[in-house]
């Protein structure tokens, strides 16, 4: 599919059901169970995550950020299928009628699963799903983390027990040579399923979610006109009535980021903040790492930082945040000070105090990014208005940005992962830590399958801890996918674009 029709839903529905439905509903049956597969739940489950994706109409940065996040949705539900004997003949009997079983032969028959797979439908759901999806799918070990919510480090984890547990029970001693023989008998067992075609089952279900929530929407729409025009009447009668009341909105020291409003003659509103300054953290590091991105105006610069901090996933498959969601209830400027007061659901996903403070920390950066870059200010952060934050409690002190040993040695700036770009020139840039050289670079064609050109970056001016660098690559007239390699001793960062 066209990158340029992956942020709308009535293109992307209708294309990643063309494109996604059966491997999705052969992985989930899989998921569910690889030695007896549940076609008909499967279908189920697929058709009714396609249409819950449609109705939410999430944000997506790439046609693979679509796919990525349908596996993952499909991961999580399957997960939480647990069938009853009842539940499944009700399901069996519903595939017989549809003359579309898919169901391998039964234990004990001559031609039944085998063994591995039966080993595998007994370990814990967080050990097969690992094998079934890294297999099946075929999926990297950053694509597999992201479909199971977890990181790399976890995941490589899960991946050697399970292999272990099923040489153990299959009594077998080399683990690389069994998980060959499991991926092509996950292979078979899928190729077996053949779905149905519920092509207009999804597309009517996702029509009825989008009427249903357009017949809200115009409801709340005429209630916001309602109280909007409420409170105009109300404010122009107080301006009338007392026009010397009226306090210097600048007395009190408090603007919000990006300066005072501007006078209301010839004003412009403006839709996109250009070169956003958003972090994350890194998969196998948990360092700082940031992505600069054109973003929606959220009211002024920091709001709109702070808002991409909370809810916008990376473009970079190597980087995740610790924050999923939530609201800026308030984020202001007061002297030295930056006040953020977030919602009580921003912290909801956190476990311990370590990863709030690394949470924080990509506050904190985001946010003085967004003003100035000021090394010496301070970022409050309240919850709901409450300066006790959860895990934490009520901090010492307001937080300032940590020291370079959360950093990640070197940020890339440009080219953006997922970036389109036409052959001619690239300009490739970032930071890197002033400690260490210069960075190389390659570029390596995927289809090719080999480095296409190669060389060491230009730096430029410093700025402790950081030196900046930069360098221009030639791209070729080839059209196709490329990554380009940023390579310093052990550590290396890898951007996909594509050139048309």
């Amino acid at each position: 599919m066209s990158d340029e029709r992956f942020d709308d839903r009535q293109f992307w529905l209708p294309a990643l059901y063309q494109e996604q439905w059966v491997p999705m509903v052969r992985l989930a049956a899989l998921l569910i169970s690889p030695a007896h597969p549940d076609l008909a739940g499967a279908e189920l489950l697929v058709r009714d995550e396609l249409v819950v994706m449609y109705r939410d109409d999430p944000t997506f940065h790439s046609w693979d950020h679509v796919v990525s996040a349908l596996r993952a949705n499909v991961t999580t539900a399957a997960r939480g299928v647990h069938l009853d004997d009842a539940a499944t003949r009700n399901q069996a009997q519903h595939a017989k009628d549809a003359g579309r079983t898919g169901e391998p032969p039964r234990p004990g028959d001559p031609e039944g699963p085998p063994q591995l797979l039966w080993a595998l439908a007994g370990l814990p759901h967080r050990l097969r799903d690992v094998l079934v999806i890294k297999l099946y799918a075929g999926t990297r070990l950053a694509e597999t983390a992201d479909a199971l919510g977890a990181t790399r480090k976890v995941v490589h984890r899960r991946r050697d027990r399970a292999l272990a547990e099923l040489c153990r029970i299959c009594e077998r001693s080399d683990g690389d040579e069994l998980e060959e023989d499991l991926e092509e008998q996950l292979r078979q067992a899928g190729d077996r399923l053949q779905p149905g075609d519920f092509r207009a089952e999804v597309l009517d279900l996702a029509r009825s979610a989008r009427q249903r929530r357009s017949h809200w929407g115009q409801r709340l729409f005429v209630v916001l006109v309602l109280v909007a025009a409420l409170a105009a009447g109300y404010a122009l009668s107080w301006l009338w009535t007392m026009p010397g009341d009226q306090a210097d909105p600048s007395s009190s020291g408090a603007v919000t980021a990006g300066g005072p409003a501007p006078e209301p003659s010839g004003s412009t509103v403006i839709s996109t903040q250009n070169g956003v300054e958003v972090f994350y953290l890194g998969r196998s590091d948990g360092l700082l790492y940031r992505e600069i991105r054109n973003l929606p105006n959220v009211g002024d610069r920091l709001n709109t930082a702070i808002t991409a901090v909370l809810s916008v996933a990376p473009l970079d498959p190597e980087y995740t945040s610790s924050w999923s969601g939530g609201q800026v209830n308030g984020a202001t400027v007061d002297g030295d000070r930056i006040t953020l007061d977030l919602s009580q659901s921003a912290f909801a996903g956190f476990h311990s105090q370590h990863q709030e403070e690394a949470a924080i920390q990509q506050l904190v950066y985001a946010a003085t990014a967004a003003v100035d870059n000021g090394q010496n200010r301070w970022v409050r952060i309240l919850v709901d208005g409450s300066p006790n934050l959860p895990l934490i409690g009520k901090p010492q002190a307001d937080f300032k940005r940590g020291g370079a040993n959360i950093l990640g040695p070197m940020w890339v700036d440009s080219p953006l992962a997922g970036a389109t770009e036409s052959s001619g020139t690239l300009n490739i840039s970032g930071l890197v830590r002033s400690s260490l050289p210069a960075p190389g670079w390659q570029l390596y064609s995927v289809s090719q399958q080999k480095v296409v050109a190669k060389g060491t970056v230009a730096t430029g001016s410093q700025h402790s801890p950081w030196t900046a660098w930069q360098q221009e690559v030639p791209l070729p007239e080839t059209a196709g996918e490329y990554q380009v390699i940023l390579v310093i001793g052990q550590q290396q960062a890898i951007k996909t674009i594509t050139v048309r």
